[in-house]
């Protein structure tokens, strides 16, 4: 009376996979791109500090972290 029964099984298992899939594909793919062109952005206004290695503006002039003096970038006075 109690059997396994493996129709139901498989449709649930299917009917999961395709809902995953979808979720995946309309949720995750599109956050993920989001986020690396924010990371983008984010790498073309910071410079690493040759000293402490931490995170500054492109435009700082010390550092905040460990305030060694920057050599500013070409193109800035």
């Amino acid at each position: 009376m109690g059997g396994f029964k493996y129709g139901d099984f498989l449709n649930h298992l299917l009917a999961f996979l395709i809902i995953a899939a979808v979720v995946y594909w309309l949720v995750i793919t599109p956050m993920t791109r989001l986020v690396s062109l924010f990371e983008r952005d984010r790498a073309a206004a910071t410079k690493q500090c040759p000293d402490c290695l931490s995170e500054v503006p492109a435009e700082a002039r010390r550092c905040a972290y460990c305030t060694v003096e920057l050599v500013p970038q070409s193109g800035q006075p």
